[in-house]
């Protein structure tokens, strides 16, 4: 199980379209740190990641939280992320989206991609 993705570079955000699933939080944790340098790398304050082509089979909340507080290892309290992910997973997705925003995080999950767009520019 892995998680493969691609990125675009937009005039003001860093595009990343994934698709894959993983139930192994060091895949999901690789996968994050990868995304995130090459964002930080190519001069973005904004990212856009398309995730409706993700399975998410990491469901338990212990799991969710410890994803949280991994992005906080990242150091990424500088970036905006617009997440879009499938409607099945937005309940579930709540939990990490509000417990990486009281870390100091600007995350936020989205159905479409002109809502995360609005939200993020």
């Amino acid at each position: 199980m892995s998680i493969e993705y691609s990125t675009e570079n937009k005039d003001k955000y860093l595009l990343i379209i994934s698709h894959g699933e993983s139930a192994d939080l060091d895949v999901v944790s690789n996968y994050s740190r990868e995304i995130t340098e090459h964002c930080k790398e190519q001069g973005y304050s904004n990212m856009l990641v398309d995730e409706r082509g993700r399975e998410y089979l990491l469901d338990e909340v212990l799991d969710l939280y410890k994803i949280a507080n991994f992005f906080r290892t990242l150091d990424i309290s500088e970036l905006r992320i617009a997440i879009i992910c499938q409607e099945k997973y937005l309940e579930q997705v709540r939990f990490l989206e509000i417990t990486a925003q009281n870390r100091g995080m600007n995350i936020k999950f989205f159905l479409d991609t002109d809502s995360a767009e609005r939200w993020l520019l």
